[in-house]
């Protein structure tokens, strides 16, 4: 009797510990930092007034090496209210970048819906001249639905030369730059706007920033198994925060002041449709 009791304790004692990993897994499975695909958690915009500002840092600058950042986005619509850009038929909001009027560093952009209009929601990804000189790019323009996520990865590669645009891990184009010379600036960093002149109506979700280019398939595990590079990692923002008005850089602490939006929560499904890709300047 006693060695069957013994037994027993050690199977419900194997049992509680089966269920404890379980459990964790299932924990971990719910993270914005462990699980692949679409955040669970995120910060909502407007696409009126919504961004959060990070105060200017050398980090957040392409480095000697380059730079990469990637980026879980959602829009919320095709057609923004408040948009940028010099012709009636191509305006745009800046939804990522350092930067602002006159002194851009680098940016993410998507074109708003218009019709007709030859850039029908093209998402691109741009390093700038200093001084608010020339930029140049690379974007992919495919079919987007409003509500669906997509991970966008821009790359600028110092050695080469040359930026490349990534949509899930996939490298959609890569082009020159090498008729003008990045430098770091003393501007801000802004999520869900540029300059304050154009803003998202959509969610992003976790942002990281690397001081170097990140390879293929570096950015291709980082969207499947959602493995982050440490190697020149300088800032992350899990946003698995849920409340509050800080989105804290884990990383660099290079923390983001939320002046407004909205946290939500809620995976849901990411986009997978491809058009076409280019770029230039």
């Amino acid at each position: 009797m006693r060695s069957l009791s013994a037994g027993r304790l050690l199977g419900a004692f194997a049992a509680l510990v089966l269920v404890s990993v379980l459990l964790a897994a299932c924990s971990a499975a719910q993270s914005n930092s462990s699980a692949p695909g679409p955040p669970l958690t995120y910060v909502r915009f407007d696409g009126v007034s919504g961004y959060a500002e990070v105060p200017s840092a050398p980090a957040l600058s392409l480095s000697p090496r380059g730079l990469t950042v990637a980026v879980w986005m959602r829009p919320d619509t095709l057609s923004f209210a408040k948009t940028q850009g010099s012709l009636a038929s191509e305006q745009y909001v800046h939804w990522l970048g350092k930067g602002q009027q006159g002194r851009y560093e680098w940016t993410f952009r998507m074109y708003s819906l218009t019709t007709p209009g030859p850039r029908q929601n093209r998402i691109s990804f741009y390093v700038f001249a200093p001084q608010g000189g020339l930029g140049c790019g690379s974007y992919f323009q495919d079919p987007i639905a409003a509500g669906q996520w997509i991970q966008v990865v821009g790359v600028a590669n110092q050695a080469t030369q040359q930026t490349s645009i990534y949509k899930n891990g996939v490298l959609r184009h890569s082009d020159s730059y090498a008729t003008l010379t990045p430098a770091a600036g003393s501007a801000p960093m802004r999520i869900g706007s540029g300059d304050l002149s154009s803003f998202l109506q959509g969610a992003i979700g976790p942002i990281e920033i690397w001081n170097r280019p990140l390879s293929s398939a570096e950015i291709r595990t980082l969207y499947v198994a959602a493995q982050i590079p440490t190697s020149g990692l300088v800032a992350r923002y899990a946003l698995d925060e849920g409340n509050g008005s800080e989105l804290h850089d884990t990383v660099g602490h290079h923390d983001a002041h939320l002046v407004a939006g909205t946290w939500a929560s809620g995976r849901g499904e990411a986009g997978s449709s491809i058009g076409h890709s280019g770029g230039g300047c």
